[in-house]
């Protein structure tokens, strides 16, 4: 393996002229298997590090790349989360003040809401910035359903892209909070925009009861969620969820497909998204494939290919 401080150099040669550091200041440095450190994140959000352990390794090894990264980098903070299987999250403070609950970042010019104190997430899914960008771009005058939103990241972009309305659908009341929080940061009217607190599938129904379509519908679901009445797993149950879609998707609309289940292959995931025409009468046309940033890059032996699976469809 090579010095901690040779990996954070040759992985801040390939950032430095990849991000705008300018408008954006949330990120990831180091990439596992990708940045020649195995089963390690390192993720910037402003003065303050994120490093995630995914296996579990010597104290004097993690104090060695704690050092390092206060070296090269001069944070204000750092904090370490261990992520090992089977085991419950645990994050702790390793260096600098106790960070606040609540911080705010930027990306591409928009603010975010970050929190290192939410289990696996902090509020931004950092590999998706290219792909929001996308929707950005394609958004303007059109009417955004977000489902599974989260904390409305792209609805945000698409705000910014001058879309006419978005509305947010999650299962849980703490994201949709955490949504109408990034969109007062970003001085947006939250009354303008929708938010709802409930079961994506549920409302897709309804929508579909009520002939009410969109022009823009992003489905970026958790590999694996419960309901009230349903249990989804995206391995299976993606090719019907993108067909429920379609049906409120408005014509020559765009439906946006996510998933980062690394297990399945792009090979598989386009097999398997051939089933969508068993859940939809409407004809559809696959426009666009994408998937993580250049911030996410893979070795090629340990993850053959990138993980990030990112699809647009139109009608």
């Amino acid at each position: 393996m090579l010095p901690y401080n040779s990996i954070i150099q040759k992985a801040w040669s390939l950032r430095k002229k990849y991000i705008n550091h300018a408008t954006t200041n949330a990120y990831r440095l180091i990439n596992s298997y990708g940045d020649a450190l195995p089963e390690v994140t390192v993720d910037i959000y402003d003065k303050n590090i994120l490093v995630q352990y995914f296996r579990p390794y010597e104290r004097h090894r993690k104090d060695a790349l704690h050092h390092a990264l206060k070296e090269a980098l001069l944070p204000g903070s750092i904090t370490e989360k261990m992520r090992l299987k089977g085991e419950d999250i645990k994050t702790s403070l390793i260096y600098g003040a106790e960070i606040p609950k609540d911080f705010v970042v930027l990306e591409n010019g928009i603010k975010f809401d970050i929190s290192f104190r939410d289990g696996g997430g902090t509020g931004l899914f950092l590999d998706q910035r290219d792909n929001r960008k996308k929707v950005q771009s394609l958004a303007e005058g059109k009417e955004v359903l977000n489902c599974f939103c989260y904390t409305s990241a792209f609805s945000l972009y698409a705000n910014y892209g001058a879309a006419a309305r978005t509305v947010n659908v999650d299962l849980s009341r703490k994201a949709i909070e955490w949504s109408k929080k990034n969109f007062i940061l970003n001085q947006i009217d939250v009354y303008n925009h929708e938010f709802i607190a409930g079961d994506v599938w549920d409302w897709i129904k309804r929508f579909q009861k009520k002939e009410r379509a969109f022009d823009m519908i992003i489905i970026d679901p958790p590999s694996f969620s419960t309901g009230k009445a349903t249990v989804f797993a995206v391995e299976k149950d993606f090719p019907k969820l993108i067909g429920q879609g379609l049906t409120i998707l408005r014509e020559d609309g765009i439906l946006v497909f996510s998933t980062n289940m690394a297990k399945m292959n792009f090979s598989k995931f386009f097999q398997v998204l051939q089933k969508v025409k068993n859940f939809t009468t409407k004809s559809y046309k696959l426009i666009d494939v994408s998937s993580q940033g250049l911030d996410f890059p893979t070795d090629g032996i340990h993850f053959p290919e990138p993980y990030l699976k990112f699809v647009m469809l139109t009608c």
